[in-house]
């Protein structure tokens, strides 16, 4: 459902075809550099099925259950003999860059001879999408059922009347075992859990079978041309939900950066902080899944009088504990060419991280209840001209464009008035940050867009009373009334006090750099334009 939104709005805007009936044959990268924009080293050969012929691979059961067969190198070569038969024409892919999403048994890694490393257990679980016959009272409510000898159960309420149940089946894998498992078995295995009460089904919509294993690839990409991302390059258990998560985000932190290289608007090297940035969020991941199997997979504990202790009081501290974390807001980035070192204690980016000439330092100071490498906070504010309240994250869309916020302070104050005169007038500068890296044929925000929050009374202030270049003047289209900030309280609806919640001075304020994925990479006094423009020299490609 999710893939199919996605595909639909792709067409409607006409910039991406998805081709069916493609099937990889081989894979191979030259030697380039990985600063030259125009050079095609990624070369892809692709067989076209005949489609007359796609429902006899579908029966091999390659398609549906391909984590349980096929697993060897002989398998695998029956599997190319069988493609090769089914395979109308052969076509040579030649490519900049190649984002390979293709699973736990990624075609692509193997091609690159990348293990899978890490840790993988022998118990068995089952996953199955019913409509079930219970009469559970719980069941349309998401919950965990443990079993004081038989095991356990994650109940996830769906769409249509589904409910997914992951089952732990308390058999040892091999694979004679495994070969003879049916949706049967599974609810087989779930009714022993859950009895006293009863469950069956008569509608099935999908089954499936896993090991429990936290699994990593040594690397995320390679020659900074080739990338791999979601389950192709890290596996777990599913329990935490957090394998779509997970790997959506990876391909959001890695999307902008090729985005951002492949239009020419920001250097090639940014490309090798994907590694460095979501390596570390998948360890953290592979470490929270193993305490969480840990406990969904334990049976309790039995005294020496054999009364039945449960005990399911860790699985809501762990999850409250977790939840920043699984929410995917509490994800920090390091320094790195993206994030600015913090506060004078400069450190040098990571061993496989570019390398910055001149260090950046951001004086964290100024915006305590704001984290470098995290998301911005987000916290209602008023539109300066309209009186309207909206949150800060609604004003920093994903469009590829960095933001420079300005917490302008108290405007009623001569000295800060003077601050931000000084500021607007080395921004509106001819060869200032905002004209230096736009194309010549595209708006003054397109690259980075500033946005102003100021803490005066906003009845006491006016966009007149800032410089022209915090809501630019169009000759079409008049002021920009939606790049105007206040720190108020509005006449409807709760709002007020985000620059005590940002730990903002309310006179001083700050300058706060917002990467394209709403990460901080900078925080600074309204004088510190100079270390602003030596963030953005190490990442942006000038246009004039």
């Amino acid at each position: 459902m999710i893939e199919q939104t996605l595909v639909d709005l792709t067409s409607v805007r006409g910039k991406i075809h998805v081709e069916r009936s493609r099937l990889p044959q081989q894979l191979s990268v030259a030697a380039s550099s990985p600063e030259d924009r125009h050079a095609y080293p990624v070369t892809v050969e692709v067989c076209h099925l005949r489609n007359d012929k796609l429902p006899s691979l579908r029966n091999t059961g390659e398609e549906t259950r391909s984590h349980l067969q096929f697993k060897t190198d002989e398998d695998a070569a029956a599997i190319k003999q069988q493609r090769a038969a089914l395979a109308e024409d052969v076509e040579s892919i030649h490519a900049k860059y190649l984002v390979a999403c293709d699973g736990a048994h990624s075609w692509t890694r193997r091609q690159l001879g990348l293990p899978m490393e890490g840790d993988q257990s022998e118990s068995v679980w089952g996953v199955i999408d019913i409509i079930p016959l219970t009469n559970f009272p719980d069941i349309r409510q998401g919950c965990y059922i443990h079993s004081a000898t038989e095991g356990s159960i994650l109940n996830i309420p769906r769409e249509n009347r589904i409910n997914r149940l992951y089952i732990q089946l308390g058999l040892e894998d091999n694979t004679s075992t495994r070969s003879k498992i049916t949706p049967r078995t599974i609810i087989a295995a779930a009714q022993r859990i859950m009895a006293p009460y009863t469950i069956d089904y008569k509608v099935c919509d999908w089954w499936s079978v896993y090991k429990i294993g936290q699994r990593l690839s040594p690397k995320f990409s390679v020659q900074n041309r080739i990338f791999l991302a979601g389950d192709a390059v890290h596996t777990h258990s599913p329990k935490l939900g957090q394998g779509m998560n997970v790997s959506m985000q990876d391909a959001y932190n890695l999307g902008w950066k090729i985005g951002a290289v492949v239009t020419g608007r920001a250097k090639p090297a940014i490309l090798q902080t994907y590694e460095v940035e979501r390596r570390q969020v998948a360890l953290d991941l592979l470490e929270t899944d193993r305490q969480v199997a840990r406990l969904y997979s334990r049976r309790s504990m039995v005294s020496a009088d054999n009364a039945t202790k449960t005990d399911s009081s860790g699985f809501g501290s762990m999850r409250e504990r977790m939840s920043e974390f699984l929410a995917g807001v509490g994800i920090t980035y390091g320094e790195s060419l993206l994030v600015a070192a913090a506060d004078r204690q400069v450190h040098m980016q990571p061993v496989n991280g570019p390398q910055r000439s001149i260090a950046v330092v951001a004086k964290t100071g100024l915006a305590s209840g704001v984290k470098l490498g995290a998301r911005m906070p987000s916290y209602k504010v008023l539109n300066q001209a309209e009186a309207r309240p909206i949150e800060l994250a609604d004003m920093l869309p994903s469009d590829g464009r960095w933001r420079l916020l300005v917490f302008a302070g108290d405007l009623k104050d001569k000295v800060q008035s003077r601050r931000i005169s000084n500021l607007g007038q080395a921004l509106a500068a001819p060869k200032s940050l905002l004209h230096r890296y736009r194309p010549s044929e595209c708006p003054l925000d397109s690259v980075i867009e500033v946005l102003t929050i100021h803490s005066s009374p906003r009845t006491e202030t006016s966009l007149q009373d800032i410089p022209d270049i915090f809501h630019p003047y169009d000759q079409d289209r008049g002021w920009d009334y939606w790049k105007m900030f206040v720190d108020d309280i509005a006449a409807h609806e709760n709002s007020g006090n985000a620059y005590a919640r940002y730990g903002i001075d309310r006179r001083d304020g700050c300058l706060i750099v917002c990467r394209p994925d709403q990460h901080v990479g900078y925080i600074g006094a309204l004088e510190d334009l100079g270390e602003v423009e030596k963030y953005f020299e190490a990442i942006l490609v000038p246009q004039i």
